[in-house]
């Protein structure tokens, strides 16, 4: 015992690090899917009414995030010869490969068969999550003690953990089109991306038990302790009680920017063939984020570093409300097998006399990476049998020589992307700084009260983004079922409104929420080191 506590200040590995950061890489093909299309599929695919799916959510989401401080409890208390949480990484990942696949299935029922399938497979796949994700959560406060190793850790993490958001971000909607022959609302081409997205997720979960080492351990006379003290100490603890209302409030604001997209960019901005650019940008500007996060944190204290970038991103957000609806489409993604189409339409300007059209096919090979084939149509109108799934441009050429490209961005959505992508910046900053904070909690409690509980510390934590994701998700679904929202049908009024004020304003004023939470939390980063120095001295 004594060996393992005595590097506990150790400086991690490149090795280590990126070990441990594939792991997060993995449960984010999982997370990522769930927080961007989930709610999504169950309305538009599985074709769930948006209030039963709401319910659905929200029911099982409390359910999975009661889970989190029992997991917590059970996993303070294994002890194997791999360690307390490493062995979990071995142990869930089949279960969870199997539930991620059954909950992007959709078998043949009725509206009751359909809601009985979602709540069973969805609970499924929250408890399997649970066991694989509140482990590896805890093994990052174990495997060193030290303040920066503990920032360059979780930066490395979500470095991984955004990039392979930007992968399931991007390519989810072009993988469901092409497993489903074309038709990206394909229930066989949602099943078939989840199968290929579990497969990578556990093989990543094997390499991070195989590159990580579990170093600090508590005694052998805490691990006899009751769970419910872990428990008294947590809610007695004001630092965590601030953390435990920021991953609340936080994750409602990221669940909703997340879970809008789809239905803001299919029914405000009317072009869904930009939605996959778009959340991929997001994950991109995350990454970022989360990549700076260890640096700046070398300056600046974590907490008066969060509270500047949740303004910001409040700022931003409610800007965000002011971009208008573009002027025309451009672009048009076909929804329907025979379509008539008029070139004013996409171009926003009527027909002149003397001019000629190109209208061309957008073939797509990956995220933003795509060829235009023509079509034999010159004239200003075109005419297409079996067109569902395409996505149709035109190019005029004036009288005068001129030339006009409806595929050009309007300069409407190019502020959207510009927007996203720094709102995602800051964003990005959040997860690996407030990660580094849990484990200073963790730290802060066993010099506090004698008692180390890691794994309650980081499930209980966990058990409020949940219950923040389920308020965010519920709050979107209830929102639209009382605003009269009609999956497929074009959407006005006040259902159109909340669709944007969702993606914009509302996760805007849950930022600006958060950030004055961080008022009240009092652990400084030198008030953290100088607790390490005293744990150090204590172990020796």
């Amino acid at each position: 015992m004594t060996s393992r506590n005595s590097d506990r200040l150790a400086k991690l590995s490149s090795r280590e690090r990126i070990g441990y950061g594939l792991g997060d890489a993995g449960f984010n093909f999982y997370w990522a899917i769930i927080g961007s299309y989930l709610v999504f599929f169950y309305t538009d695919v599985f074709g769930i009414g948006a209030a039963a799916a709401a319910t659905m959510i929200t029911v099982t989401k409390i359910i999975d995030a009661i889970t989190d401080p029992i997991m917590g409890g059970i996993a303070d208390r294994t002890n194997t010869r791999w360690g307390k949480f490493r062995p979990y990484l071995l142990w869930g990942a089949l279960p969870m490969m199997g539930a991620g696949i059954l909950t992007m299935s959709t078998p043949d029922l009725d509206e009751t068969g359909k809601l009985i399938w979602a709540y069973a497979t969805y609970s499924l796949l929250m408890l399997c999550y649970t066991v694989l994700n509140m482990p590896y959560n805890s093994l990052s406060a174990v495997l060193t003690a030290n303040t920066q190793e503990r920032n360059k850790l979780n930066s490395t993490r979500f470095f991984f953990a955004y990039f392979s958001s930007i992968f399931v971000g991007a390519a989810t909607p072009e993988l469901a089109e092409y497993f489903g022959d074309g038709d990206r609302y394909s229930a066989r081409g949602w099943q078939l991306t989840m199968v290929v997205y579990s497969i990578i997720a556990s093989c990543l979960f094997v390499v991070t038990f195989l590159t990580t080492r579990e170093r600090i351990q508590p005694s052998i006379t805490q691990e006899k302790t009751n769970p419910l003290n872990d428990l008294k100490d947590l809610f007695t603890c004001r630092p965590w009680l601030v953390l435990f209302v920021l991953a609340l409030v936080f994750m409602i604001t990221m669940t909703l920017r997340g879970s809008s997209a789809a239905y803001y960019f299919r029914y405000f901005v009317e072009r869904p063939d930009l939605l996959g650019n778009y959340i991929g940008l997001q994950m991109a500007g995350l990454m970022v984020g989360a990549m700076f996060a260890s640096t700046v944190t070398k300056y600046i204290d974590k907490r008066k570093l969060m509270m500047s970038l949740l303004c910001v991103v409040a700022i931003l957000s409610i800007a965000f409300t002011f971009v208008p609806k573009p002027q025309s489409n451009g672009v048009l993604d076909v929804a329907s097998n025979e379509i008539q189409l008029d070139a004013g339409t996409l171009l926003g300007q009527s027909h002149a006399e003397g001019d000629t059209y190109q209208w061309l096919r957008h073939d797509k090979i990956f995220w933003i990476i795509k060829v235009r084939v023509p079509l034999g149509e010159t004239g200003p109108n075109l005419n297409l049998a079996d067109a569902k799934g395409q996505v149709i441009s035109v190019i005029r050429t004036g009288a005068d020589g001129s030339v006009r490209d409806s595929a050009e961005l309007p300069k409407e959505i190019i502020w959207m992307f510009a927007l996203n992508i720094l709102i995602s910046i800051a964003l990005g900053f959040k997860p690996p700084i407030t990660w580094a904070m849990y484990a200073d909690v963790a730290d802060y409690n066993e010099w506090k009260n004698g008692r180390r509980a890691t794994g309650m510390t980081f499930a209980a934590t966990t058990f409020s983004q949940k219950i923040g994701s389920a308020i965010g998700s519920a709050l979107m679904l209830s929102v639209l079922a009382v605003m009269g929202y009609q999956a497929g049908q074009m959407q006005a009024g006040a259902s159109l409104d909340s669709i944007i004020y969702m993606q914009t304003l509302v996760p805007g004023l849950f930022a600006l929420l958060t950030a004055l939470s961080l008022v009240f939390y009092n652990l400084s980063d030198a008030k953290v080191e100088s607790i390490q120095q005293d744990l150090e001295a204590r172990h020796t």
